[in-house]
C-alpha cells in the first residue's frame, strides 16, 4: 500500500472507509498490493501471475474450490472422474507455460466417436436432420476460419486494438445468421454451434464479434486438426485449479465474498470487506489495486456501488446462462448423442435452432450416465434446468423416440450452473463505441477488469489476455 492511499484512507473525509473496522473489531486485517475477486480460470491465472512477479495478493472466491466452471465429478460406484464441465484447452499463446507452471500432467486427450441422433424435445419427435458431407462441413468451416482469421487482432486476446466508429468492420456488427448466409456457412453451423455456439442462447441473432469471441480461429484450428488442445492426464481438469491453490497457499480466501466496498479515483486504492460463509468471520483488505475476475452482472456488483459510467456499461448488456450437469435414467440412448433441433431443421438446415430456452443434447458419457446440457437467459435457475431435463425425457418418451420410462425419474449425480455469461450487447451499442467505453474502465475506480465480459469465454485465451494485456497494465500502474 502506497504511503498516499495509506494517508487517504486515514482521513476524516473519509471516515465511512474506516467504518469496516468500528463495525467489525475482530476483523481480520490485510494490506497487499492486489486483490483479485473471483478465483475462476481468470481470477486464478491472473494471481498467478501477480504471485510469479513478486506482488502480494489476495484471491477471493466464493465456492470451496478454485476453478470456477471446471466442473470434475467422482462417480463413488466405479471411481471413474468425468469432467462435465470445462473439457479442454486449446493451444493458446502462453498456454502450456501455464500449465507447466502448475506441474499438472497434461496431454493431447484422444477423439472419442459417436452415432448422432435428432429430435425435437418440444414434441419428442425425431428429425429427420440431414448432416452435410465431410468435405462440405471441413470448407465452410475453413472458411470461417479463414475470414475471422482476418480480424483476430482486433479482439485477441484483448479489444486493446479494437476500431471506433464507422472503422469497425460490417462483418463484425452483422448478426452471425448475415454472416453465415454472406459466407455460405450452411454446412458448418452444427458444428460451431454444437462445438460451444449453443452457450451463446441466440447464436444467430447475436452479432459476429461475440460468436468470433466464443468460437474464433483458434477453435476452428482444433476442429480442422490444425491445432491441438489438452486436458489433464488424469481425466480430472479440476486438478489445475488444486495445484494453483497450492502455490497460492495462504493467499486464497475460499467460501468468501465482498460484501461491502469502497473504491478511490486516481488509483488510490480499495477497502474491501469480505465475509466467510464457513467460518463467519470478516476480513478487511487494504489493496492498491482491485481486479474483478466475475462477470460484471447485476447481482455481482452489488456490494462494489457502481458509479453511473459504470453502470452505463454493463446495465445494458445480455447474458446467456449454461447449466451443465451428469444423469441417469434407463431410457436414454447408451451409443451416442442425442441432439434437440427443431422440426424445420430437416433437409440440412443448420439455421434451424431451438429457441433458449432449451435442453441442447443428451450425450452418453459411459457407465449408464449422460452430460446434459441446459441453456438459458440471465437468471435461469438450476431447479427450472432439472425441470426442463425430467420434462424432455418424458416428452421423448411419450413420442415413442426413447422407450417408455415406466414412471421412472431422473437420477440427477453431478449438477452446476455456470451462472451468467458471453455478455453482448447490441450492433448499435458497438456502433456506438461501446467496447471503447468498455475498455475505458480499465483503472476507473482503483479496479480492472479480467473474465470472459472483456475477453472470451474460454479459458485459454483469458490466461492469454492476462499475460498479454491485464498483467502488464496493472504492473504499469503500480509503478506510475
Amino acid at each position: 500500500m502506497s504511503l498516499s492511499t495509506l494517508s487517504l484512507l486515514a482521513t476524516a473525509s473519509l471516515a465511512a472507509a474506516t467504518s469496516f473496522a468500528a463495525r467489525y473489531p475482530s476483523a481480520a486485517l490485510e494490506t497487499v498490493d492486489v486483490v483479485v475477486v473471483g478465483g475462476g480460470s481468470a481470477g486464478t491465472n491472473a494471481a498467478i501471475y501477480f504471485k510469479d512477479e513478486g506482488l502480494s495478493l489476495l484471491l477471493v472466491e466464493k465456492q470451496d474450490r478454485l476453478g470456477g466452471m471446471v466442473n470434475s465429478w467422482t462417480d463413488p460406484d466405479t471411481g471413474v472422474t468425468y469432467d462435465y464441465g470445462v473439457a479442454t484447452y486449446t493451444n493458446q499463446t502462453g498456454t502450456t507455460a501455464y500449465l507447466d507452471r502448475l506441474g499438472v500432467a497434461y496431454d493431447v486427450p484422444s477423439e472419442g466417436s459417436f452415432t448422432s441422433y435428432y429430435a425435437d424435445f418440444s414434441t419428442g419427435e425425431t428429425v429427420d436432420y440431414v448432416s452435410p458431407s465431410i468435405d462440405g462441413e471441413i470448407a465452410a468451416l475453413e472458411t470461417y476460419y479463414n475470414v475471422s482469421s482476418q480480424y483476430a487482432d482486433l479482439f485477441l486476446p484483448s479489444y486493446a486494438n479494437w476500431p471506433a466508429g464507422d472503422a469497425i468492420p460490417e462483418d463484425l456488427t452483422m448478426s452471425f445468421r448475415d454472416f453465415a448466409i454472406k459466407y455460405d456457412l450452411n454446412d458448418t453451423m452444427l458444428l460451431i454451434w454444437a462445438g460451444i455456439g449453443a452457450g451463446m442462447a441466440d447464436m444467430l441473432d447475436a452479432p459476429t464479434i461475440y460468436l468470433m469471441q466464443t468460437f474464433g480461429p483458434q477453435t476452428a484450428a482444433v476442429f480442422l486438426g490444425t491445432d491441438v488442445q489438452y486436458h489433464a492426464s488424469s481425466g480430472r481438469n479440476q486438478d489445475f485449479y488444486d495445484a494453483a491453490e497450492e502455490i497460492l497457499c495462504d493467499s486464497v480466501l475460499l467460501n468468501s465474498v465482498v460484501v461491502e466496498s469502497i473504491r478511490l479515483e486516481d488509483n488510490l486504492g480499495v477497502e474491501l470487506l469480505v465475509h466467510n460463509s464457513e467460518t463467519d468471520e470478516y476480513t478487511i483488505i487494504l489493496a492498491e489495486r482491485l481486479v474483478m475476475a466475475i462477470e460484471p452482472t447485476e447481482s455481482n456488483m452489488a456490494a462494489f456501488d457502481l458509479d453511473e459510467t459504470e453502470e452505463a456499461i454493463f446495465d445494458v448488456a445480455t447474458w446467456s446462462v449454461v447449466n451443465t450437469g451428469i444423469i441417469s435414467h434407463p431410457s436414454l440412448p447408451v451409443d451416442g448423442l442425442l441432439y434437440n433441433l427443431p422440426a424445420t431443421a430437416v433437409d440440412g438446415d443448420d439455421f434451424a435452432l431451438p429457441e433458449p430456452p432449451f435442453v441442447d443434447y443428451f450425450e452418453y458419457i459411459g457407465e449408464g450416465l449422460w452430460q446434459v446440457i441446459v441453456v438459458g437467459w440471465e437468471g435461469f435457475a438450476s431447479e427450472t434446468a432439472q425441470e426442463m431435463v425430467s420434462e424432455a425425457i418424458e416428452t421423448l418418451a411419450a413420442a415413442g423416440t426413447i422407450p417408455a420410462t415406466n414412471g421412472t425419474a431422473v437420477t440427477f449425480k453431478a449438477w452446476s450452473n455456470h451462472g451468467a455469461m458471453d455478455m453482448r450487447v447490441t450492433a448499435d451499442k458497438l456502433k456506438d463505441g461501446y467496447i471503447t467505453d468498455q475498455y475505458a474502465l480499465q483503472g476507473h475506480r482503483s479496479t480492472y477488469w479480467t473474465g470472459a465480459a472483456f475477453s472470451n469465454q474460454l479459458s485459454t485465451f483469458l490466461w492469454a489476455y492476462n499475460l498479454e494485456y491485464l498483467v502488464p497494465l496493472v504492473l504499469d500502474s503500480l509503478k506510475a
